[in-house]
This record gives C-alpha cells, sequence and structure tokens, in this order.
C-alpha cells in the first residue's frame, strides 16, 4: 500500500485543548479589576460591552486584547503567568494526533501565545509535529494566509497537499481556501470546565456568545467536518480517496 503523503497543519485552540477556560478567566480578571476602579460599571453593562467586543473582527487572540484597556492587557498578562494550569486538554485529542503523525507530516498552526508552547511539551505533541508556528512568535497572525505560507516555505509543502484543520470558518477554512487548500472543521463538544472563581452571569453570557460565533458545518466550506480531531483522523484514515492528492491514490 503507498504512503500518503498529505500535509496536516493543524490549530491548537479547539483541536487539543479548549480556548474557553483561557477566556472566561481574562474577562473574570477584567472584569475583578474593573470592580475597583471602575465600581460603578454594572455586571450588565460589563456583559454588554463583552457581546460588541466579540461580535467586532479583532486579531489573534495571542495578541494583547483592546477590551477596557489597560485593564484587559493587565489580566492577559497575568492569564499568561498560569496558561499552563489553566489549559484543559481536550479528550483524546493528542492521541489522535500521534495517530496522524504515523501516516502524515504534521505541524502547527495556531494563534496563541508562547506560552502556549509549554503545554504543548507537557503533552507530548512536540515530539511528533514537524513544526510550530504560533503567530506571538512568528509575527502573522490568522486569518492572514501568509501565517500558513510562512510554515509551508520552511516544511517544503505545497497547498495542493495540504490540509488547514481549525474550529473556525474565518481562521482556518477562508484562509485554506484562499491559498488552494483542502480544509477540516473541527466543531469541539463543551465539555470544559469553567475556572474558579468565575462569575455565573458571565459564564452564562460568553456561553451564549460562544454558540451564536459556531458555524453550523452545513454552511462550511470545509472539504471535512468533525466533532474532534479524533473523529476526523477516523475520517481521513476510512476516506482516502478524498484525502490524498490524484497521483498518490492507489489504483482501483
Amino acid at each position: 500500500m503507498s504512503r500518503s503523503r498529505l500535509h496536516l497543519a493543524i490549530d491548537v485552540g479547539g483541536i487539543l485543548y479548549y480556548d474557553e477556560p483561557f477566556e472566561l478567566a481574562w474577562l473574570q480578571g477584567v472584569h475583578d479589576r474593573l470592580g475597583q476602579t471602575e465600581p460603578t460599571v454594572t455586571t450588565c453593562e460589563f456583559i454588554q460591552r463583552m457581546n460588541d467586543f466579540y461580535l467586532r473582527p479583532r486579531p489573534g487572540f495571542s495578541e494583547q486584547p483592546s477590551f477596557f484597556a489597560p485593564l484587559g492587557t493587565e489580566s492577559w498578562r497575568q492569564l499568561r503567568r498560569r496558561w499552563a494550569t489553566t489549559a484543559q486538554p481536550i479528550r483524546g485529542a493528542v492521541e489522535a494526533l500521534a495517530l496522524l503523525c504515523e501516516d502524515h507530516e504534521v505541524s502547527i498552526v495556531a494563534n496563541q501565545p508562547p506560552e502556549c508552547q509549554t503545554v504543548l511539551r507537557q503533552l507530548g505533541v512536540d515530539r511528533h509535529v514537524k513544526l510550530v508556528a504560533l503567530d506571538s512568535l512568528v509575527g502573522l497572525a490568522k486569518p492572514d494566509p501568509r501565517i500558513y505560507q510562512w510554515a509551508f516555505a520552511r516544511l517544503g509543502w505545497t497547498p495542493q497537499t495540504t490540509v488547514i484543520i481549525g474550529d473556525r470558518e474565518d481562521h482556518d477554512v477562508a484562509p485554506a481556501i484562499a491559498l488552494g487548500c483542502r480544509a477540516a472543521l473541527i466543531q469541539p463538544d463543551s465539555h470544559w470546565v469553567a475556572p474558579a472563581g468565575i462569575s455565573p452571569e458571565i459564564e452564562t453570557a460568553y456561553r451564549t456568545i460562544h454558540a451564536a460565533r459556531r458555524c453550523p458545518p452545513s454552511q462550511s466550506a470545509a472539504t471535512w467536518s468533525a466533532s474532534s480531531l479524533a473523529d476526523l483522523c477516523h475520517q481521513l484514515r476510512n476516506d482516502k480517496g478524498r484525502a490524498l492528492p490524484s497521483s498518490d491514490r492507489e489504483p482501483e
């Protein structure tokens, strides 16, 4: 049997670990600081600002967020100091990545702070992948396709043999299509747990915002839609007709 030549560029947040605990911890940090500096701002007003913030386009989350500045920046810096202890790995994701690396070349391309590297090492991800490209280190952030081009140039990958895997239509699927790659959209579960000390009102509002931003798989331009990296791994292993470039397919 011929060996697959697929190249997989995999995101981190929503794929290997949940984004939500980090964002909730950051939001709670802003809210707590606001109570000390601007006590007249109510929780209701804070939640309205949350809605406005998340519904407008913004840069990669690994950049310092402009939300109630400078309180947002202060909360972000504090969160980065405890990034490794806040991370909640998605069940089965690392095992699925190891299986994918048996058949394909894999890299990480993600909008994450430098502290993400510590978590990837703790999970053993760095032993499997060819490259870790984080926007905070590369200087380019998704959805800018150039972060992928930067990684492809160092790996010798071509768009025709590359699949971009992520959990966002705008940050992952759209750049993939623009570059001529295929895309896999993962819609992760909501089995994450809010960090200790999160206000119930903030958690409820955040869950509502998060649900509203998700793209239904039926509306995605991705070649594959999956509920997890493990699910995608299963699909790729049982769908080589679509997975492989035509020149790499076995004769029928």
